[in-house]
């Protein structure tokens, strides 16, 4: 009842979109989340759970560290590194750390805001620093949290936010299904990048997820996004384990009309591929995800299983 409700509102609009600040947080560094279409609510399976679902920590059976890196549009540098493991086989915890930094070029304008040329260049950057805990409450049900500090500076002015993201994964009565639900970036901002501005709001994100499991070598997720100040989206992945040592994805984003512009590139917006290698305790992931006339984001993940 849930998942057909919230589907009636996949492509409707909404006049808050952008609104919020600290908007760096809606933005994923995972390669395999994002060779599947960020569909990963109901699987979060691995380190990565720390981004998507703490709940999902539960899953994990080594102790896992992941480090990525995503050439983010126009230059910008994006990165992030995560560590899970588990106290016992109730409660799992984890940690990660997300950034994000580049330069612009600085423009001048009169009081009319008018523009008056070009002054050189500013810095930024978007630091995250987080702590994940689930706990396993019986076979059909576990529950986690993250607690997050963010630190965000904008040329010679700086804010910082404290926020916290609560997750749920479900294992129905057919074993092959998994439902997962979070609520992320809840919490205020502690400071303001001046005395004069305003109080920034964080970008709330809700979402209800699916994993279906219907064989050992095939994962098939659905994930219905809701952000506070945005519209409802849904998002689709695939996750094939065609050799132990290889896996392919493939992903898409029901929102990728917000990233076509009329060029030769739109008709593929929102579509995601990626692969990942597995050897002995390594695991190289690759995901390549178009965003239109926007171009093309590339993201690597490298993870090891102690």
């Amino acid at each position: 009842l849930i998942f057909l409700i919230l589907s009636l509102g996949l492509f409707a609009e909404n006049d808050l979109i952008g609104t919020s600040g600290f908007s760096f947080l809606k933005v994923n560094f995972s390669a395999r989340i994002n060779a599947m279409g960020g569909a990963y609510t109901a699987l979060s399976n691995n380190s990565d759970a720390v981004f998507s679902n703490p709940a999902g920590l539960n899953e994990i059976l080594n102790r896992e560290f992941n480090a990525s890196y995503m050439n983010y549009f126009d230059g910008i540098q994006t990165g992030a590194i995560s560590f899970a493991t588990q106290k016992n086989n109730i409660i799992h915890y984890g940690g990660f750390i997300k950034y994000m930094s580049g330069s612009e070029t600085r423009t001048l304008t009169d009081q009319n805001g008018d523009f008056l040329g070009e002054d050189g260049t500013f810095g930024f950057s978007n630091t995250v620093f987080g702590f994940s805990g689930s706990y396993y409450i019986n076979s059909m049900l576990s529950v986690g949290a993250n607690a997050k500090i963010l630190f965000d500076i904008l040329d010679d002015n700086s804010s910082s936010a404290i926020a916290f993201d609560f997750g749920l994964l479900h294992q129905s009565t057919n074993e092959n299904l998994k439902i997962g639900l979070t609520m992320r970036n809840v919490g205020k901002q502690l400071t303001k990048y001046t005395k004069t501005s305003g109080k920034e709001d964080l970008p709330k994100i809700f979402t209800l997820g699916f994993s279906y499991h219907p064989k050992e070598e095939l994962y098939v997720n659905f994930d219905i996004r809701k952000p506070t100040e945005g519209d409802y989206s849904g998002l689709i992945g695939a996750e094939y384990q065609i050799h132990p040592l290889l896996a392919l994805r493939t992903g898409y984003k029901t929102n990728a009309s917000d990233w076509k512009a009329g060029g030769d590139a739109e008709l593929f917006s929102g579509i995601s591929f990626g692969i990942g290698l597995n050897w002995q305790k390594y695991l190289v992931d690759y995901a390549v995800a178009s965003y239109g006339d926007l171009g093309l984001l590339n993201t690597i993940s490298l993870s090891y299983k102690f």
